[in-house]
């Protein structure tokens, strides 16, 4: 798995000029690994990603999420998590 992350980084590095923010995992992978941290980025669980393989995350929105709720990457390129109001 540690040289599909490196092959993605790799692969977004010759396509796109922003640096990604995060890593992001199928949620199976992620339990199963337990990584928190990656070549220095944070990895974040998230449905998107298919198993076996890492989606990056360079621009703004939805990238993953924790125990939480969801985390959200905002123009300044901060992260912030994001947890709905609850419907009472």
């Amino acid at each position: 798995m540690l040289m599909n992350v490196r092959a993605a980084l790799e692969s977004h590095a010759k396509e796109c000029p922003e640096k990604p923010k995060v890593i992001l995992l199928n949620p199976g992978n992620h339990a199963i690994l337990g990584w928190d941290e990656v070549f220095g980025l944070p990895v974040l669980p998230d449905e998107r990603a298919k198993p076996m393989r890492a989606r990056l995350v360079c621009g703004t929105g939805r990238a993953g999420y924790c125990e939480e709720g969801r985390v959200v990457w905002d123009e300044a390129g901060k992260a912030y998590v994001f947890v709905p109001a609850e419907e009472t």
